[in-house]
């Protein structure tokens, strides 16, 4: 199983939106097994997915005693969100994830996993068993500041790991107007700051469609309307880019 967590200690920055529709992607191949973990205790990413195969709780991975449902089925599984992981707060329970999530393995081909908005024991948990790491990211005038912290909360990660790289596939800038100067000033900037190296060579726009397709609980190719069929033609070959990646780096990873 590959695991792909979608991270950056800052809200309102398009996680959900690229972790679920990234979760969607990978579902289209037919047979693969995709499981989709909501750490975020807000659970926006267990909202929009409302209508997908329900298979748990993320929870419960946290907890020895609770029963899991990962059965092998193609298609998403969402292990959603509830006020539990609100008391997620011991070294333990890190431990006891690790423990629970190695049976994992066997019955999914890709998981990914969305985030919370800070440094804790979800997000630590999330970087420990993630085979990659990409961070939607805006640009405003904080970029260099929220990337700054993600890369030293992957150090931490690594030290977690017993050294073992994080394989971190870049920031990507999200929901970017490109008719707006400041923010192509403040992607040059934050490119500088980081390096090209730690950017994916892409960005997503800001489009009302990426909205709508929310509000209806599926993926945006399978809205109607040009905006739609430009939105598709746009963030596709972006999943596309970071599902490859993580297939071909894994062999040397592991």
């Amino acid at each position: 199983m590959r695991t792909i967590v979608v991270s950056l200690l800052k809200g309102g920055v398009g996680k959900t939106f690229l972790a679920t529709h990234l979760g969607w992607f990978l579902a289209e191949e037919p047979g693969r097994r995709v499981a989709f973990i909501d750490l975020d205790p807000q659970g926006s990413s267990t909202r929009r997915l409302a209508t997908e195969r329900q298979a748990g709780f993320s929870a419960d991975l946290f907890d020895p005693d609770a029963a899991l449902s990962a059965v092998s089925a193609p298609g998403l599984a969402v292990f959603a969100a509830d006020p539990r992981l609100q008391m997620i707060k011991a070294a333990q329970d890190v431990r006891d994830f690790l423990g629970r999530y190695a049976a994992f393995g066997e019955h999914f081909d890709h998981c990914v996993v969305d985030t919370g908005p800070k440094w804790d024991e979800l997000t630590l948990s999330a970087m420990v068993i993630a085979d990659a790491v990409i961070a939607p990211v805006q640009v405003a005038e904080d970029s260099i500041e929220c990337a700054k912290i993600l890369l030293t909360a992957l150090k931490k990660a690594e030290g977690a790991r017993g050294g073992r790289k994080v394989d971190f596939l870049g920031l990507l800038p999200s929901m970017v107007n490109p008719f707006d100067r400041r923010e192509m000033d403040n992607a040059i900037k934050l490119t500088r700051a980081v390096g090209e190296a730690m950017m994916f060579p892409a960005f997503i726009k800001a489009r009302p469609t990426y909205k709508h397709s929310a509000e209806n609980h599926q993926p945006v190719w399978r809205e109607t309307g040009s905006g739609a069929k430009a939105a598709a033609e746009e963030i596709r070959p972006i999943l596309a880019e970071i599902v490859r990646r993580v297939d071909a780096r894994l062999p040397s990873a592991a």
